[in-house]
């Protein structure tokens, strides 16, 4: 089985965090290294998106699979991001994950690309109490882009309404927490505080 493409959303504004929150260090790397990592280690390529005047963050090594992309507008939404991702990726699949869920881990995105491959759904995401998340989501590239762009073009910008018009499958906890028992993949990182909690 070939391995997807990844998409990793770095152009946010950090607005609630007060200053750029991707860099911020987590066990000793800028916060979206976690994450980063996780995709290298289960994707062919890597595209990172980040907002139009932002620097480049700093890559860790063995990065030679990223390339950065940039939004056409600044912090549009992770709906356009994901649109801006889609157009660069080479797969014909696609891990979408966010630069602020440090907990996200290779093993889980990998669980999520296998099923994509077997189902032949247009996406894959996972499931909790909370019903179906969009992130992290692995999107099958042509249909995702069109639906994508449709949205925009209708002034959508809410991720959840991609995952609600494509044909998705949800993992359910059963599933995912053979990967992930402790249900990592669900922290994100919104205010300074969040740095220090584990699982929300």
């Amino acid at each position: 089985m070939s391995r997807p493409s990844g998409i990793l959303l770095a152009g946010g504004a950090s607005r609630r965090f007060g200053r750029p929150k991707i860099v911020e260090p987590v066990d000793g790397a800028p916060l979206f290294h976690g994450p980063l990592r996780a995709l290298l280690d289960s994707c062919d390529d890597v595209v990172i998106v980040i907002a139009p005047e932002a620097p480049e963050p700093p890559l860790p090594d063995g990065s030679d699979r990223v390339s950065f992309a940039r939004d056409q507008v600044a912090y549009e939404g992770p709906l356009a991001g994901t649109r801006i991702g889609l157009e660069r990726v080479r797969g014909e699949r696609a891990v979408l994950v966010a630069a602020d869920m440090p907990g996200v881990t290779a093993r889980l995105l990998s669980l999520m690309a296998e099923r994509a491959a077997t189902s032949h759904r247009e996406a894959v995401v996972l499931k909790d109490t909370d019903g179906p998340r969009p992130l992290p989501a692995v999107l099958t590239v042509a249909p995702a882009l069109a639906r994508a762009r449709a949205l925009l073009e209708s002034g959508e910008r809410r991720l959840r309404a991609l995952i609600e018009g494509l044909d998705a499958d949800g993992l359910t906890e059963a599933v995912w927490r053979q990967e992930d028992p402790n249900g990592t993949w669900r922290r994100d990182v919104d205010l300074p505080g969040d740095l220090l909690k584990g699982t929300r």
